[in-house]
């Protein structure tokens, strides 16, 4: 099937790291980022360093980093230095030590993993930047195409909201005519884009859903959503990872666990490292890559971006990752569940209450 999009997906950060930083070097016009996770050790240095280098150069550097997220870069510096040689690199809800108290406050965090090189290269999914994730399984995509003006338009909407202090424009919803769409949520401007398209194509399955999520804790209509598809003879395979970064998270996910087993839907966790790709693929006719995590604080909380596509390679490409994954994976039964300790589901039940909180 010929495309006028050409893409390659990475499936490691330090394979998408190198093939980012070689994009980069190749910068003539600009590069724009916005990131979760933008650690101060060799990776984010040697980064930042580079577009310090590209700067200089009078290549046009915009960065968004979350404030939480990027929190070991906020003194770094070289974002003073960054900023002498003209580049923009803004911190995202810039939080103080009061607003521990203040949990309101917390929210939005900007989940977003987007770069654009000279308005023709995006790289998007679950890549951060951090030594620690090296050798994690992720899921970053590099992409080509009519679909690069989307994210182009998601960036200028960014700097409205970041440098201008101006709200964008309402979101558009997406044509579903286009092979690959890009969206964004952004919890302050717009409706739940991401959240709404998933609930469309899942609750549209026919055949098969395969999710793959480091964080699962959706709110109750996703759950319904999923729980009632086997019984309508889908099938429903949620990839997990067996040890997450975030102990906490792998204890909610234990108390939702049982109810999916006992519904029919199939759970298995990730054994080689991490995973922490964000992949939805069903029926061989639509899939999504992206920083959405399934759980509601990317649903509801965070801005988040995902690519969604119907293009038949793309998604047979993200399927074959899916089924690969599951070779290092074990299916999680409900005897191993209640092998596992009653405090760690109790806390996960406990910490379940949270969600509407925050």
């Amino acid at each position: 099937m010929s495309s006028s999009h050409k893409w390659h997906f990475y499936l490691t950060p330090h394979e998408a790291w190198e093939a980012m930083y070689k994009d980069c070097e190749q910068a003539a016009n600009s590069i724009d980022i916005e990131q979760y996770i933008l650690e101060n050790d060799a990776v984010g240095q040697r980064f930042v360093e580079l577009l310090i280098e590209k700067a200089a150069s009078g290549v046009k550097i915009f960065v968004i980093c979350d404030r939480f997220g990027s929190a070991t870069f906020y003194h770094s510096p070289l974002i003073k230095k960054l900023r002498h040689h003209g580049g923009r690199f803004y911190f995202y809800n810039i939080i103080t030590h009061w607003d521990f108290f203040r949990p309101w406050r917390w929210f939005p965090r900007t989940h977003i993993k987007a770069l654009l090189v000279d308005s023709r290269i995006a790289y998007t999914g679950g890549v951060c930047f951090a030594e620690r994730m090296r050798n994690w399984r992720d899921t970053q995509i590099r992409i080509t195409g009519p679909v690069v003006a989307q994210i182009r338009d998601a960036f200028d909407r960014a700097e409205l909201i970041i440098r201008h202090k101006r709200s964008p424009r309402l979101l558009k919803k997406p044509d579903r005519e286009d092979e690959f769409i890009y969206l964004q949520s952004n919890p302050i401007v717009s409706w739940p884009l991401i959240y709404t398209e998933l609930v469309r194509a899942i609750g549209g399955a026919k055949r098969y859903v395969y999710i793959t999520t480091p964080f699962f804790a959706p709110n109750r209509r996703f759950r319904r959503l999923l729980i009632s598809a086997p019984a309508k003879g889908v099938t429903v395979m949620l990839l997990v990872p067996e040890h997450s970064d975030v102990r906490l998270a792998d204890w909610v996910f234990l108390s939702y666990a049982g109810k999916f087993l006992d519904a029919g839907v199939r759970i298995f966790r990730y054994q080689k490292s991490v995973i922490h790709s964000k992949t939805v693929v069903i029926d061989d006719a639509w899939a999504t890559i992206g920083s959405t995590n399934m759980d509601v604080l990317s649903f509801f909380r965070n801005r988040e971006s995902n690519l969604m596509t119907t293009n038949a390679e793309a998604i047979e490409e993200l399927k074959q990752h899916f089924l690969e994954d599951l070779k290092q994976s074990h299916e999680l039964t409900r005897d191993q569940i209640a092998k596992e300790s009653f405090l760690k589901i109790g806390i996960g039940y406990l910490a379940r209450s949270m969600k509407s909180f925050i």
